[in-house]
């Protein structure tokens, strides 16, 4: 099987506090093969947010069929489904959430910690990130004290250290400069390209949209085939 995600006839209805519906997305298919890039653009309140929670297991609420290597996800137990979302899944967000009172190296470090693995081996594997990163350097410092630029770079490796078969990044340069963004964009589509990782991210950058080998656009409902 060469695919990593198979969506077909996905439906996302909103509840809206008047009671009233919002139809977000209607009858959306989507596959993800391994070892790809994909790109979604669209205007703002398209639901391309809402989409990557659906392909990251967060947002459950649907309609129609979503297949994980091969599994329907309504199939699988809840252990089973965190268990894809905490090992084989890793998040960018354009807003770092990095927590402030750890240092760098504990912010990259937790998630692999959630998964009782070793802690000598998670320093390893963290470092090694870093190192790649070129933040080594800032290992012992917190958050607060790096550039934008630098704290992407840690929610990026973060995002790594399970070492994820699919990152998701949602406007992961959206909070950064023109100069910034394209050396974090530029950077970290080599990394995946080189690591054999699947990527889906979401901008609304037309530039950076282009990069990917699978581009598509939501608009009216509907993901577009670029």
């Amino acid at each position: 099987m060469n695919n990593l995600i198979e969506i077909s006839n996905l439906k996302k209805i909103f509840e809206l506090s008047n009671k009233e519906k919002l139809l977000l997305i209607e009858n959306l298919n989507l596959n993800i093969s391994k070892n790809s890039i994909t790109s979604i653009i669209g205007p703002s309140g398209c639901g391309k947010s809402t989409l990557l929670n659906i392909l990251g297991l967060i947002d459950s609420n649907f309609h129609g069929n979503y297949f994980f290597e091969g599994d329907s996800i309504k199939e699988l137990s809840s252990n089973s489904l965190s268990n894809i979302k905490n090992k084989k899944i890793g998040f960018v967000h354009q807003f770092f959430h990095l927590i402030p009172e750890l240092s760098v190296i504990e912010n990259v470090i937790l998630p692999a910690l959630l998964q009782n693995n070793t802690l000598s081996e998670i320093n390893k594997d963290a470092c090694k990130l870093l190192t790649i990163f070129e933040i080594l350097d800032k290992k012992n410092m917190k958050p607060n004290k790096l550039s934008g630029g630098e704290q992407q770079r840690v929610a990026i490796a973060r995002s790594l250290i399970n070492k994820p078969n699919l990152i998701l990044a949602d406007e992961m340069t959206g909070n950064l400069d023109e100069k910034t963004s394209d050396e974090i964009i530029n950077f970290f589509l080599k990394f995946i390209h080189n690591h054999n990782i699947s990527l889906v991210y979401v901008t609304h950058n037309q530039k950076y949209a282009e990069m990917a080998k699978f581009k598509y656009e939501l608009i009216n409902k509907k993901l577009i085939s670029k």
